[in-house]
């Protein structure tokens, strides 16, 4: 069944992307064919008119249907891509008129064509027949958000249903608020909105050819919040005061209508429900099983949500009538163990589950796990069942058998026990599958191998063939232990036609094939790249457009002449009906600026466009450490003083300055060097200097310079 949508036809789309096209001349209105004027006629039945050109072409033609010449509403519509006749069907006996309009290629609408008149007598012999609709279960009014049943009788030759609800009781088509369709013949629809008022419904058949049958019986009903609430659900079990131990089914009667998640029970140790043990809402039902409870008598009651009965409260039923049972004070004892698979696979992972007879004590139960094959089914010693409740669940990982083992599992407490019987199945080719299965051939697809459970030690090795020399997959493929599957390269041949293959994976005598199908290669018009100059790390994009449209996806192969600096990806996928499509370059850092090529490839044509690849700058220097002369040091006048300084990484030279200002405004010496170290002899009486690195650095042939670092101490 599809989910509640409303009914568009491509002459709405038309409508809304014509805006803004009225520049653009409109094409002619299109002359009326047939059905001649006044004729009387038995859906379903063709109308045809004339073809109408224009200088842009024609795209398709609008067609409407409607009970009055001024078309104020439309009774049914839809549109053609060109054609100029359409079969119109799904119309109460009545009289019509009709009319069409042209759409040309720049999606401006033409005039509408004059409008002819028409009248249903009936339906034709031999069509589909009409369905009879059932009123609403539950009654006619019903609150917002609640869902409520809607059936009708079954026809023969039907593919699907289509039920309409609508606030206005022609049914206009710009005004059915609800549509729903179902395959079934007969069935339930639940039918919820929170939009209030009063509707009128209506059910069609459609024939395998999408023809409708006249429209059915109609039936109204109302939404609002002040729709009557069903009775309340009627208790089932447990009821008398039973005693029974846990765990505890609760079963009720349904509502008319139950609602998704809508039930919810109260369990209270005391019958006016003042001393609440379990509140249990958005329970589906008709029943809920509760696997902890303490000891004593205890009373239940369950009521249903029934949508909203204002914006901000739900419309819930009163409560059902109030049931009692008693669950004894007695040592708790195993119920219950269960495994969620009866027949794994070696390797899956497991979770199991203990069930207790009443509430474990203080402290705690723990209840013993055994496995008849340890090896197989590695269940852990115990499981603990924590104080005031009766259930716990564990988990572990199944072991590797070759052959279907059967393998028992026990719980014990105290005396008490209880078994699980599974049958552990050695691992297996669960299926293969290529995507995408429909590729441009010359390009690679990707193949995928799914084992049931893990492979064994030392993998599984997976037999591959295809029935075709266009397709070349691997003629092995090795699962690795310990996993569920593998991936593998397909890569395929060019074809003239479209040719599909099977490609077949076998593993101990079991085989899965999966079909992939062949196109002919498209030539790419244009490959273009942005930026065209990039650095090692921000990479570019490309785009490969395609003269044409087509009706598939295709692949365009892609490569790289330097995919060390630029990689591209084997192809990229120009999605059917589109132009173009993009794909990534990633770039990675180089010493030197690198010009690469990248290519797009397709039916013998390539388009090439250049990538230039940037050598990033080298990082700042460091500041060098000054050593000597120390700080405060006074070398007699016109003695030698030596200036030391300590190395710095990727230095080619450095540049010593010296000063009689801290501010070094002016210098007396500005000297450089290419060792960390300078003696000179003549210095005024008092100076300060200091020192920083450069870096000789060849961006280009043309871009040679200096990268000075910072200045080292004073």
């Amino acid at each position: 069944m599809k989910a509640p949508t409303l009914a568009f036809s491509l002459l709405l789309a038309l409508a809304l992307l014509a805006v803004g096209q009225k520049a653009n001349a409109a094409p002619a209105a299109p002359a009326l064919i047939s059905p001649p004027s006044g004729a009387s006629v038995t859906p379903p039945f063709t109308i045809s008119w004339t073809a109408v050109s224009d200088p842009s072409g024609i795209l398709g033609y609008n067609w409407q249907v409607s009970a009055t010449s001024s078309f104020a509403k439309i009774a049914r519509q839809d549109s053609t891509m060109g054609a100029t006749q359409a079969t119109v069907s799904g119309l109460a006996k009545g009289s019509y008129f009709w009319r069409v309009q042209a759409v040309n290629n720049d999606l401006v609408q033409g005039a509408w064509s004059a409008a002819r008149s028409f009248s249903v007598t009936g339906p034709t012999p031999g069509s589909i027949s009409t369905p009879s609709l059932n009123q609403p279960r539950g009654g006619n009014s019903f609150h917002p958000w609640e869902l409520f049943g809607m059936s009708w009788s079954s026809v023969t030759g039907t593919s699907k249903y289509v039920l309409e609800a609508s606030k206005d009781p022609t049914f206009p088509a710009n005004g059915v608020v609800f549509r729903w369709e179902s395959p079934s013949p007969s069935t339930t629809i639940l039918i919820t909105t929170a939009d209030m008022g009063d509707y009128t419904a209506r059910v069609f058949a459609v024939d395998a050819n999408g023809n409708y049958s006249m429209p059915s019986n109609t039936i109204s009903f109302g939404i609002s919040f002040s729709a009557p609430l069903p009775s309340p659900p009627g208790i089932g079990a447990p009821v008398g005061a039973v005693t029974t131990t846990l765990p505890v089914t609760f079963r009720w009667n349904h509502v008319i209508n139950p609602q998704p998640s809508g039930y919810e029970i109260q369990i209270s140790r005391d019958s006016a429900f003042g001393s609440i043990e379990a509140d249990l809402p958005q329970l589906n039902g008709p029943e809920y099983t509760v696997l902890s409870l303490t000891a004593g008598t205890k009373f239940w009651r369950i009521r249903s949500f029934q949508g909203m009965d204002s914006e901000t409260t739900s419309a819930v039923t009163a409560w059902s009538q109030v049931g009692s049972f008693t669950i004894p004070s007695t040592p708790a004892a195993v119920a219950s163990i269960s495994l969620a698979h009866t027949s794994p696979f070696s390797g899956d992972q497991e979770t199991g589950s203990v069930q207790l007879t009443s509430a474990a004590p203080s402290g705690g139960a723990a209840v013993s796990l055994t496995s008849s094959n340890p090896s197989a089914v590695p269940v852990p010693a115990s499981v603990t069942v924590p104080a005031g409740t009766a259930f716990a669940q564990f988990s572990f990982q199944y072991g590797q058998v070759t052959t279907a083992t059967p393998v028992t599992v026990t719980a014990t407490l105290g005396s008490s026990s209880a078994s699980f019987s599974l049958t552990l199945q050695p691992p297996s080719l669960k299926g293969i599958s290529v995507t995408p299965s429909k590729i441009t051939g010359g390009t690679t697809a990707g193949g995928f191998i799914n084992l049931n459970g893990l492979a064994p030690a030392g993998g599984a090795t997976i037999g591959l063939s295809s029935d075709s020399p266009l397709v070349s997959q691997p003629k092995f493929v090795t699962v690795p232990a310990g996993n569920a599957g593998v991936g593998f390269s397909i890569p395929t041949s060019t074809v003239s036609a479209p040719t599909t293959a099977t490609v077949t994976a076998t593993w101990q005598g079991v085989a899965f094939t999966a079909p992939i199908t062949l196109t002919p290669q498209t030539p790419p018009s244009s490959l273009t790249l942005d930026p065209t100059t990039t650095t090692g790390f921000q990479g570019a994009s490309g785009t490969v457009s395609l003269g044409s449209t087509t009706d598939t996806d295709v692949q365009i192969i892609l490569s790289s002449s330097n995919p060390a600096v630029a990689s591209v990806p084997q192809s990229v996928t120009v999605p059917a009906f589109a132009a173009a499509a993009s794909f990534f370059v990633s770039t990675t850092p180089v010493s030197t600026t690198t010009t690469v090529t990248i290519s797009a490839s397709g039916a013998g044509v390539t388009k090439t466009a250049t990538l230039t690849v940037t050598a990033a700058p080298p990082p700042p220097l460091g500041a060098p450490t000054r050593l000597a002369p120390v700080d405060g040091s006074r070398p007699a006048v016109g003695s030698t003083v030596t200036f030391d300084w300590s190395d710095v990484s990727g230095a080619s030279s450095y540049q010593l300055q010296v000063s009689t200002s801290q501010t070094f405004d002016s210098t007396v010496l500005d000297q450089a060097v290419t060792a960390s170290q300078y003696s000179t002899s003549v210095l005024p009486a008092s100076h300060h200097f200091g020192s920083r690195a450069s870096q000789a650095a060849a961006r280009s042939w043309s871009d040679l310079h200096r990268r000075p670092g910072t200045w080292s101490g004073l």
